[in-house]
């Protein structure tokens, strides 16, 4: 797919974001249940890995890399089965648990070494995911689509982090993701649906967190400092909703655009201090 890296890159986020945005669209017309955009975000992070490693990873999986797609792939499903059987509270425990056997399950090899390294990042996923999941002070539609972007911005700004640690496959993802999630985002622009259900939590930003994790726990090249700026970005819904003159804007869309461009701060910090740290042989 593609004759250089960046045509890969390119055509690959193009199909995704194509895909996604017609699913979506269809989701919308026909009325279903907001249950299936989550599905659909799940969907899109699951089609992103496929594209970037080529293969469905054998069952059962061997290795960090392959553990990500069935972490997502039994997120999406068990997400989705929650929605289905109404039971909130599951929700609020699955999404907080999830990042811990995420952390536990990648890290396996890495627990008799150095277990305070796994323990500290399954307590970094689960705060992130509980972050993620408080009310941001909108409406359900509104709320969801803020989760979407954020989730899609933290993907950008993993992306250089993710490459100076030693994972230009992880890069590729992180940017088709991202574009996924930008597409969804067009087409809630307007509507009260929630596009962030229980689906998305576990099998999207449950999805990244498992790459991260990969990164982090198995290379360990990443860049700690420019991560923990990064992560900064889960915090950005408790600023937003003290900021008088965004919490003022009446148009949702003008709120959103605000909202964005709080989570760009972090996001573009967090890369930046990548880049320079790396100096000037960073691979672009």
């Amino acid at each position: 797919m593609g004759e250089t890296p960046q045509e890969a890159v390119l055509i690959g986020t193009a199909s995704i974001s194509i895909a996604v945005f017609v699913l979506a669209g269809l989701r919308r017309m026909l009325g279903l249940s907001a249950a299936w955009i989550g599905l659909i975000v799940s969907a899109a992070f699951l089609a992103s890995y496929f594209l970037v490693y080529q293969k469905v990873p054998p069952f059962p999986p061997v290795g960090a890399v392959n553990k990500i797609f069935y972490i997502s792939l039994a997120g999406a499903l068990m997400g989705l089965a929650v929605d289905l059987a109404d039971r909130p509270r599951l929700t609020a425990w699955a999404v907080v648990l999830q990042p811990l056997a995420a952390a536990l399950y990648i890290g396996q090899s890495r627990l008799t070494a150095a277990p305070l390294e796994v323990v500290l990042a399954a307590a970094a996923g689960m705060l992130s995911m509980t972050f993620l999941r408080r009310d941001f002070g909108g409406s359900a539609g509104e709320d969801g689509a803020k989760r979407m972007l954020l989730l899609a911005i933290a993907s950008v700004g993993f992306a250089p982090i993710a490459l100076l640690g030693a994972s230009s496959s992880s890069l590729r993802l992180c940017l088709m993701f991202a574009a996924a999630l930008l597409a969804i985002v067009v087409w809630n622009l307007g509507s009260e649906d929630n596009p962030f259900e229980t689906p998305a939590f576990l099998g999207g930003a449950g999805g990244m967190l498992s790459v991260i994790f990969a990164v982090t726990l198995i290379t360990r090249k990443a860049d700690l400092l420019a991560l923990a700026i990064l992560a900064l970005v889960f915090l950005v819904p408790e600023v937003a909703r003290r900021i008088r003159w965004i919490v003022g804007l009446r148009s949702p869309f003008a709120r959103l655009c605000a909202f964005g461009l709080l989570c760009v701060i972090p996001a573009a910090s967090g890369a930046a201090v990548a880049i320079i740290s790396h100096g000037s042989g960073f691979p672009i």
